[in-house]
């Protein structure tokens, strides 16, 4: 079962702050090779660096962002300075890279950059994999989800945006059947007075354990045929379950639907128009048949 998201509200993760150099509990792997400093204005964090176990001993030497460094040696130690992180890269003797890290400075005060890495998590484990598609979405695969189960424990998802060498991180917790949202509910002519409504082919089944709620309106608006019509007065709203509306020539039938046991989001409109008139084109066809 897959569960889509559009991130739009999110918690900051606040760092804490000592004013003073801090070493314990000040830096973690975001992944690998990949270093995050809890850092903020007016203090400075040491940061321990290994360029690898196989190099004990070795002549090693470094670089930060390209530029070379005192400290030599497989184990180092720089220092963080406000939110200046940095790419370290480690060479041996004669000069070949062997490895790198990359550290990062945790910053809570900005909101741009770009999506450097994203975490989902049940307590106690979980296999959950997520991914960022081209127009930014975030789309999340749970392996071990069950749609016949009951959730248990709220799903943990973070965020992480990175600028240049400044990480931010954002946190939301939610139950998937919170967020679940159906897509477009097909719509079928039956006869010049009523349609039919289908579950979305990507919806669960059987439907009778995962049963949708229809919300339907009517609509007259001449210049935008569309379900969100800006007239309350010409618009009739009601809430069924059947599957076959009435429909009223000269009016539009608006469709969307959501979960009926969860307060979740309602999927996109969908419209079916009822004709009322014939246009111009099929007023001059005909008036040329009668004149034939």
């Amino acid at each position: 079962q897959m569960f889509f998201l559009l991130l739009s509200t999110l918690l900051f993760l606040q760092s804490s702050a000592d004013g003073s150099i801090k070493t314990e509990e000040s830096y973690w792997t975001l992944k690998p090779n990949v270093l995050v400093v809890n850092v903020n204005v007016g203090e400075d964090v040491n940061v321990p660096l290994i360029c690898g176990e196989a190099y004990e001993g070795e002549n090693i030497t470094w670089t930060r962002n390209d530029e070379n460094l005192e400290a030599q040696g497989n184990r180092i130690v720089v220092t963080v300075e406000g939110w200046m992180g940095g790419n370290y890269s480690c060479f041996n003797s004669e000069g070949s890279y062997l490895n790198h890290t990359l550290v990062l400075a945790q910053w809570t005060f900005r909101k741009n950059g770009h999506v450097a890495h994203i975490k989902a998590t049940r307590p106690g484990g979980s296999n959950i994999s997520c991914s960022l598609d081209s127009s930014r979405n975030i789309t999340c695969l749970d392996h071990d989800y069950c749609p016949y189960a009951e959730e248990v424990e709220r799903i943990n998802l973070t965020i992480y945006f990175r600028s240049s060498f400044v990480v931010e991180s954002y946190n939301t917790k939610f139950y998937i059947m919170d967020i679940v949202r159906p897509d477009m509910v097909p719509i079928s002519r039956i006869n010049k007075t009523s349609v039919e409504v289908k579950y979305p082919h990507s919806w669960s089944t059987p439907s009778s354990y995962f049963p949708l709620m229809f919300q339907v309106k009517e609509i007259r608006c001449r210049k935008h045929d569309n379900c969100d019509c800006s007239k309350p007065y010409s618009q009739e709203i009601f809430f069924t379950q059947s599957h076959q509306l009435p429909v009223t020539k000269g009016m539009t039938v608006c469709v969307r639907a959501r979960d009926e046991f969860c307060n979740s989001s309602w999927g996109d409109w969908n419209q079916y128009k009822c004709t009322n008139r014939k246009n111009n084109k099929q007023r001059r066809r005909d008036l040329k048949l009668k004149m034939l």
